[in-house]
């Protein structure tokens, strides 16, 4: 007999012997067809090495967090997400009009009182808070094709969103393709991505739109090719971000433009003009960024420019509630409410996000294997720092535009999450898109570092400007000396 959960609404409820048979054929038949798919592209594009194996760890990483949060953890946000998805997948069938107003956003009570017990209700804490509704509203449509299982829903949740995880990953492997086994380990392979980024929850969709954004931006600006396709997956993107969660959009537009800035900036030869065309490039990154996130602030609510300090002090402070969060919390210090006083925790901030909780601080299994994950991070970052130098690192950082955007979204991201979030158990949940980021620039670092070793003991010349566009088939060899 399969063990039953109470779920408000919906009364007891189990996975069946039937889900898990339609399950693993599900994933077994995806395999087959992605194995097809790899064996046909892997001569041309070696990346597809890891291209199963990355799907199996987004599966299985969906399904060991779903049943996790089903058996161990009941009434979290992934089994609520999924029976008011299931409320609106029975709405769907009985009122396909009423359905179709509320995926335009109606989530008033009016529109909530349109369920029946025959539908079942959604659970009123996500249904109306328009961010949680948004995933509603998203999941709702997978639950659709799922047969109404828990089960079949994260397999597909999961597979999708692994469409946007592998789309930025080849970005950066066509950058740098000889590296492409340790990129892989930054977007394919992070435990806590796998974990916290391939179930139903708000992190799984955003993660898998900001890497699906760099590989649009790219493809659009960069490659310039497939613009009807990249553009509309960048709206797409764009969207679903600042339906979810806008400050990931916040912090990711000014670090796109930077992006498509210095990328222009950098290929121009005279100094003379570099000077003049940077400082313009900069103030019309922050210009149009600015100008962009003031027109949206409908959209983005609270989180918009004139009300985010208020935002992120309010935030702050409901993490910092042991009674509903717990105490594996770290303290930031008072806020004085001004905007050099929120700066001023940009150290410990970052440094939290990137790299806590440490081993010592770890309370849990779970914790724990958080704390692994960063102090493998963080060996890695001294290491990067010792084996290229700080100076090489920064030159790094200011003469590639790919790392200058990923460093910078990841630093960026890594402080607002930090200074919102003092506790530990959504802190390593809410940082999953800087982990991909933060890892390939570090490895590109290490990777250009090596080159330039290389190459110096061949007694040939290192240009670091050789390398704007990658080590890829485009980028120019380096130069012997005379």
């Amino acid at each position: 007999m399969t063990p039953l959960v109470y779920v408000f609404y919906h009364g007891d409820v189990s996975i069946e012997p039937w889900e898990w048979l339609l399950s693993f054929l599900l994933v077994g038949g995806l395999y087959v067809v992605l194995a097809r798919r790899r064996n046909r592209l892997i001569k041309s594009a070696p990346e597809f090495k890891y291209y199963l194996s990355g799907f199996l760890a987004k599966v299985l990483g969906g399904m060991a967090f779903s049943l996790i949060y089903f058996y161990y953890y009941p009434g979290g946000d992934t089994t609520a997400y999924y029976y008011s998805a299931l409320a609106m997948r029975n709405l769907a069938f009985s009122d396909t009009l009423e359905y179709f107003t509320q995926m335009l956003g109606d989530n008033s009570m009016r529109a909530w009182s349109a369920y029946t017990v025959n539908t079942a209700k959604p659970f009123q804490y996500v249904f109306f808070e328009d961010r949680t509704f948004a995933v509603l509203r998203l999941t709702s449509i997978i639950v659709i094709f799922s047969f109404k299982s828990y089960l079949v829903t994260t397999v597909l949740t999961a597979v999708l969103s692994y469409l946007g995880v592998w789309a930025g990953y080849r970005t950066f492997v066509s950058y740098f393709p000889g590296i492409a086994g340790k990129l892989a380990i930054g977007f394919l392979f992070m435990p806590s991505a796998v974990f916290w980024g391939s179930s139903i929850l708000k992190d799984t969709y955003t993660f898998s739109v900001v890497c699906l954004w760099a590989h649009a931006v790219d493809e659009i600006f960069f490659k310039r090719r497939n613009y009807i396709s990249r553009s509309a997956m960048l709206v797409l993107s764009a969207f679903i971000m600042v339906l979810i969660k806008p400050y990931i959009f916040m912090v990711l537009l000014p670090c796109t433009l930077a992006w498509i800035s210095y990328f222009r900036v950098v290929r121009i030869r005279s100094m003379l003009v570099k000077f003049v065309v940077l400082p313009m490039a900069a103030t019309v990154a922050l210009g149009g960024s600015f100008f962009i996130l003031n027109r949206l602030s409908g959209a983005l609510d609270k989180f918009a420019l004139g009300s985010a300090l208020e935002t992120i002090e309010a935030t702050h402070r409901d993490l910092s509630d042991e009674k509903q969060y717990g105490t594996n919390r770290f303290e930031l210090g008072r806020f004085d409410g001004t905007w050099q006083g929120l700066v001023s925790k940009f150290p410990v901030a970052t440094n939290a996000a990137l790299f806590r909780p440490y081993l010592w601080e770890s309370r849990s299994v779970v914790m724990l294997l958080a704390g692994l994950e960063n102090a493998m991070v963080l060996l890695l970052t001294l290491w990067c720092l010792v084996r290229a130098g700080p100076l090489f690192t920064i030159r790094v950082f200011t003469g590639i535009p790919l790392v200058l955007m990923a460093l910078t979204f990841a630093l960026l991201f890594a402080f607002v999450v930090g200074v919102t979030t003092p506790n530990f158990g959504a802190l390593v949940r809410f940082k999953i898109p800087l982990v991909p980021f933060y890892m390939s620039s570090i490895f590109i670092v290490l990777h250009l570092a090596e080159i330039r070793r290389v190459t110096r003991r061949r007694n040939m010349g290192f240009v670091l400007s050789a390398f704007r566009m990658g080590t890829g088939a485009n980028a120019p060899p380096p130069k012997s000396r005379k």
